[in-house]
Parts: C-alpha cells; sequence; structure tokens
C-alpha cells in the first residue's frame, strides 16, 4: 500500500509543481438552476457568516453556488473585497485537491443590490467532519488515501508564491469530501500571508482553538507553516480515530494540556506509518514538524 501511495503521490506532486493561472469563467444567473425546497424556495445547505451556499445545476453539472451577503454590519465594498479575495485565491491555487471553481456571477456591481457569486464544485459527502460523524466504515487503505489528499491539496497552497500563502483556519470541516471520498481543501476566506497573520491583533485565540498549536495558544500572532501544520496533524488523527479533539474542554484546558504538558490525544490501533505521521505533525517544537509536502 505504502508504496503505491508514494507513486501516486509523486505524479501528483510534479503536476502540482506547475504554475496555475485560469482564466475567470463569466457566468449568467439564467445559466444557473437552484434546487428549490417544495419546488418553490431557495434553501442554503451551509451558511456562514460572510456567505450562503446553496445546492444547483450549471450546465447540468452538480455545483454549489457561494452567495455573498451582507448584514447590516458589513458594507458592500467589504462584501466585494471578500469575494474578490476568494476568487483570487481559488483561481491560483486551482488542483486535483482542492475545491475546483467553475466561474463567477457578479449582478448589478455599481447598484444599490450588487450579487456576488461563486460557483463551485459540490462535493456530495460533504465535510470531512460530517463524514467521520456519519458512522460509515472507513478501511484503513481509504483513510490513508484520504489523509494523502487532504496533504497534496495543503501543499498546492502552502508551495504557490514566493510569498507563503496559509491557509488561516486548517480543520476537518474545511476538507470536503467528493464521489469516491476524494478529499478536497476548501473555505479559502481566512487565506492570508504568514506576514500578515502575524501582524497584531487584539482578543484571544480566534481560530478554532482545539486545532491551534503550543506556540499559537501561547502567543495569538506567531502565526505560521509550522502552526498549520499542527494543524493538519490534528485532522490526520480525527481520520484515524473518527472522533473530535479535545471534545469538551474550554480554552483554558486545552492551553494548560497542549501548552503546558506537552499532551498528544492518543491513537488506538492506528498503523505504525499514519501513527510516526500523525505524531510528527503534532510536535510540540515547531522544527521537528514536517511539511506538508512531506507529510505523505
Amino acid at each position: 500500500m505504502a508504496n503505491k501511495l508514494q507513486e501516486d503521490i509523486n505524479k501528483i506532486v510534479k503536476m502540482l509543481e506547475k504554475p496555475y493561472d485560469v482564466s475567470i469563467q463569466i457566468i449568467k444567473q439564467q445559466e444557473l438552476k437552484y434546487e428549490l425546497v417544495d419546488g418553490l424556495t431557495k434553501k442554503p445547505f451551509m451558511t456562514t457568516p460572510t456567505s450562503e451556499v446553496y445546492r444547483g445545476e450549471y450546465r447540468s453539472f452538480p455545483v454549489a453556488i457561494k452567495r455573498y451577503t451582507d448584514p447590516a454590519t458589513t458594507s458592500i465594498s467589504e462584501v466585494s473585497r471578500g469575494f474578490k479575495k476568494d476568487v483570487d485565491t481559488m483561481k491560483v491555487f486551482q488542483s486535483p485537491n482542492i475545491l475546483r471553481m467553475f466561474g463567477i456571477c457578479v449582478e448589478d456591481e455599481t447598484g444599490p443590490k450588487p450579487q456576488f457569486l461563486i460557483i463551485m464544485e459540490y462535493c456530495e459527502k460533504g465535510s470531512l467532519r460530517e463524514v467521520l460523524d456519519s458512522g460509515c466504515t472507513l478501511s484503513w487503505n481509504r483513510k490513508a488515501r484520504m489523509c494523502r489528499d487532504a496533504a497534496l491539496g495543503l501543499y498546492r497552497l502552502h508551495q504557490s508564491e514566493e510569498k507563503c500563502k496559509v491557509h488561516g483556519c486548517i480543520n476537518s470541516s474545511k476538507f470536503l469530501v467528493a464521489d469516491g471520498y476524494t478529499v478536497k481543501l476548501g473555505g479559502f476566506e481566512f487565506t492570508q500571508t504568514e506576514t500578515s497573520l502575524r501582524k497584531p491583533k487584539r482578543g484571544g485565540v480566534s481560530r478554532s482553538f482545539t486545532y491551534s498549536s503550543p506556540e499559537l495558544l501561547e502567543y495569538i500572532n506567531n502565526y505560521s507553516k509550522e502552526c498549520e501544520v499542527y494543524s493538519f496533524g490534528i485532522v490526520l488523527w480525527e481520520v484515524a480515530t473518527g472522533r473530535k479533539p479535545f471534545d469538551g474542554l474550554t480554552v483554558k484546558e486545552v492551553h494548560q494540556k497542549v501548552f503546558v504538558e506537552k499532551y498528544q490525544e492518543p491513537l488506538d490501533d492506528c498503523p505504525k506509518e499514519l501513527e510516526l505521521l500523525i505524531d510528527a505533525c503534532r510536535a510540540y517544537d515547531p522544527f521537528q514538524r514536517p511539511s506538508a509536502g512531506g507529510s505523505f
């Protein structure tokens, strides 16, 4: 199994090293067909603070339609900036293990109620966390391939530019699972350079604290690729165990365990190679963690 996986990875890594810069397809609203509840109402299957995501079709192909919302606390210009940032990110980082963008739809951009849409591939199985919560049986071979897919998606992001891009919020809900259990990285609304994420910010731990590295729990602005690899190690642990990390613990309790006690949640009945990889990604010392590309 290990040799075959390595051969697959070598082929994909060579492909990922080629630069991507694809033109953006402009899609008209009338080309989109939304899935309707009771044949009448459009209902999002996912909602975030900045967007709503709907199921639909584009040229008879199932898609996810992400609509950027304009809450009372957000200006139209901020919505526009968030939309353009996501478009630029998805355009540059196209790969087999990053959520595919089919195109965009912008209507009445300078009017009082502009519409900003990104049309993306629809991953029918939902997020990785949803798959793990579903209770489905996953063989170790399948788990290994899912971990490989996730690593390749993160690697594509990390090795893309001179100024290293980081995702900014790696967790099992940011990876989506398509048909055949192919895993793809999505959720790029927090993507920035390492430098910009290190700029001083007020407040406590802004990202999901159960995925935060020891150094990030101690100092919120110390964000880097190494922090992200630690978070990825937690995701791999979830795939291996099916459980949620530090379930039920508070920020203070996680800080005590991870930063003070150097604790790692245990792995039961895990193949040795995968166990070593997960432990390496969760290493207390950032220097000891592998790169995303070196994970597999």
